[in-house]
């Protein structure tokens, strides 16, 4: 439900679009807007030095909504404001240039911070806060903010369509941003006849449940699969007071037009390497592959591309296939001029695998005069949509079978349909591999062929797979996806023109049980595990406090590093094992905000990628990579002042003296990084000594940066 939620989100952005709003008169929008501005400077201080004004009006789902602008374009500052006709703040932003954006200790801790957030909240409606509940997360996503989210709650149920966020700067105490959707008018579902958990678990094994399918994910530059269970629809949900499968009608806007799916497809196709033409050159030389004379003459004699005489082949590029490195794919754009008079053009783009010819993608659209009539019913439409397929990749259509959970949003019904088909493998579908159609039923052809198929990889046995029993155990633990109850919005009785632009109040809300957790529903088959969508081990990127600090010396320092997002891989600290050169680095990239640190990737792979990433930008050297060795103070000392990219500052002969006791013991060629540490306060001495060849441990690499930040 969270991916479903997500995605609605994302596609409402996309979809949405301003009415301009309508007033009987100019004197009632001026009334209107003087009344928004004095709304909002009786909650928020507007500063006196932003007095350029700007505003813009529009409406949705009949209310007017003012977006208000206050600006000092000379020191960059800005305020936002969004506010409705009933004096509801929805929005608020606040920025303010800075040319120090260096980390810095927090001046402000996260409950101080709530506290801020939950006063700005209450500022502009005292009554808010007491129907959302606090989303607890330990996920500090931006260092130099605390983000608190909140969930509304109706009849002790969560609705999840109702949300507020607000974030605030730790170190200044300023609410930086705050974005609340409320719904007034939504009418909810009783809760008096729910039906247990249990009775929801049990509706779901038996009505919805899960299957084991095959995933692909990128494995050292290849594509390989592995056994997965995911839900059979995330487009469905169980009725919590019928026990009865339900789909989810907000859908209706989630799901992508053709257009849309067209450029998705487009750029995946861009993701590809194009070739050089030297490239191409040796590419000719390969055995089998096609040249494109050879292609376009098999795109032309295909009927179904409408192809005649009038069109050019306006280019041609052979690149790379990204999904199969071994293979190549000719990208074909046709055009041909349709109307000299207005230059009207009509375009064709074909992609063909350049060594067996077969057809990968196929795209073009056709012009249908106003007031023309959707002509096919979907089964129709359905029936050519697969007799086409089975003519232009017969091979691809033999092992698919149509996916009837794909639903394909259009503005306007019957104009077109999109039909989607998955792959099946010994039984199981691979919800990777695809063909998609796209019928346009007005001028009654065929405006898009679509397949993404993955050759040559090799298959688990399902027998390898976990029993499907444990499979549920796993998806109701509420410890690692879970399972619950709560409001959704409810279309199901409004007309597709009516929610466009979508409403941002749906008429009313039912109870529903769902998947609840914000991890994504993929759990591999062989080993439990959660995955992410790249089929790693799901890492959910929560910064939480080490389990082993209660008590230590240092436990508040330590604290605020992870506050900080500046902390080590390990869920224990174990302060007084021996620091290691990975495990530093891991450090001072966050530190100096290098984003060199894959959260997605095993650790393996997330250290390799670092040590790539920190050699190409010339911050270490490859004879300096040595990752599980551990390190001294003055070789700590070096890597800490490298990162600051002050390595060139440091190799300066002769300029640095110094003060330490055993400065005689430190590395000739150190004593420039071990100075400059020292003098940024990041390494101390201990009693007048550097100690330059001891073992640094994992609690002095933490704080090295702490006593660094403290003392900027």
């Amino acid at each position: 439900m969270k991916k479903i939620i997500s995605m609605l989100l994302v596609v409402t952005l996309l979809i949405t679009f301003v009415i301009p709003a309508m007033a009987s008169s100019s004197a009632s929008n001026d009334k209107g807007l003087e009344n928004a501005i004095k709304a909002v400077k009786e909650k928020i201080t507007i500063p006196a030095d932003c007095n350029k004004f700007s505003y813009n009006i529009y409406n949705q789902d009949g209310t007017v909504i003012w977006n208000l602008g206050w600006s000092n374009e000379a020191e960059q500052k800005y305020i936002n404001v969004t506010i409705d006709e009933n004096n509801f703040i929805s929005g608020y932003s606040s920025y303010q240039y800075s040319s120090n954006y260096d980390k810095k200790i927090p001046k402000y801790s996260k409950s101080q911070g709530r506290e801020i957030a939950e006063k700005f909240i209450k500022q502009l409606n005292p009554s808010l806060l007491s129907e959302f509940k606090a989303v607890d997360n330990n996920n500090y996503s931006q260092d130099r903010e605390y983000n608190f989210n909140y969930v509304r709650q109706v009849n002790g149920i969560d609705y999840p369509g109702n949300t507020i966020s607000i974030s605030v700067n730790n170190y200044t105490g300023i609410v930086s941003n705050f974005n609340c959707t409320y719904s007034k008018n939504t009418k909810f579902e009783s809760a008096d006849k729910v039906i247990s958990l249990e009775e929801a678990k049990k509706a779901f094994t038996e009505k919805l449940g899960l299957k084991l399918v095959y995933n692909f994910k990128s494995d050292k530059d290849k594509i390989v699969s592995y056994l997965a269970y995911i839900p059979k629809d995330s487009n469905k949900y169980i009725d919590a007071i019928t026990g009865e499968v339900e789909k989810t009608t907000s859908n209706n806007r989630i799901l992508y037009s053709s257009d849309m799916m067209e450029k998705m497809a487009s750029s995946n196709a861009g993701a590809a390497v194009v070739l050089t033409p030297e490239e191409t050159d040796a590419v000719k030389d390969m055995s089998g592959l096609k040249t494109k004379e050879e292609l376009d003459t098999k795109v032309r004699a295909i009927a179904q591309f409408k192809l005649d005489s009038g069109f050019t082949l306006a280019s041609a590029e052979l690149r790379k296939d990204w999904r199969n490195s071994d293979s190549f794919i000719w990208y074909l754009r046709y055009t041909k001029v349709v109307n000299k008079e207005t230059n009207q053009i009509r375009e064709v783009s074909v992609s063909l695998d350049a060594r067996s010819g077969d057809m990968i993608n196929f795209w073009t659209y056709y012009d249908s005069p106003a007031g023309t009539k959707p002509q096919k019913t979907k089964d129709e439409a359905k029936k050519i949509s697969d007799d086409i397929l089975q003519s232009l990749i017969p091979g691809y259509y033999s092992q698919v079978k149509y996916d009837d959970t794909y639903y394909a949003y259009d503005e306007t019904q019957n104009q077109q349909f999109t039909f989607r088909y998955v792959r099946v493998q010994d039984g199981l579908e691979c919800p990777d591999d695809y063909l998609t159609i796209t019928y346009d039923n007005l001028s009654g052809n065929v405006t898009s062929v679509n397949s993404n198929w993955t050759k040559n990889v090799k298959f688990d046995d399902p027998k390898k797979a976990i029993a499907i029993e444990k499979a549920y155990d796993i998806l109701f633990d509420n410890a690692k996806l879970g399972y619950g109850i709560q409001y959704v919005s409810d279309y199901s009785n409004t007309s597709l023109k009516d929610i466009i632009p979508v409403k941002q109040d749906s008429d009313k809300a039912v109870l529903g049980y769902f998947i609840s957790s914000s991890k994504p529903c993929i759990i591999n088959a062989e080993t439990g595990d959660i995955l992410n969508y790249s089929g790693v081990v799901y890492n959910e990127n929560n910064v939480s406090d080490y389990t082993d600090i209660k008590g230590l010396y240092a436990e508040n320092q330590v604290k605020i590093l992870t506050q900080l997002s500046i902390r080590y891989q390990e869920n224990e600290l174990k302060a007084n094992d021996q620091l290691l050169q990975k495990d530093y680095f891991i450090l001072l990239c966050k530190l100096n905000d290098l984003y060199f640190i894959d959260s997605n990737a095993d650790k393996e792979t997330a250290v390799d990628r670092m040590y790539t990433n920190l050699i190409n930008s010339g911050i270490i050297t490859k004879t300096e990579k040595a990752p599980n060795s551990s390190l001294t103070r003055e070789e700590a000392a070096k890597f800490f002042v490298k990162f600051l990219k002050l390595g060139q500052v440091a190799e300066l002969k002769g300029i640095y003296k110094s003060d330490f006791k055993d400065a005689g013991k430190i590395s000739p060629d150190l004593l420039g990084y071990v100075c400059i540490a020292s003098g940024l306060k990041a390494m101390n001495g201990d009693n007048g000594n550097f100690n330059p060849q001891n073992k640094m441990t994992r609690l002095e690499g933490l704080l090295s940066i702490y006593s660094y930040l403290s003392n900027k």
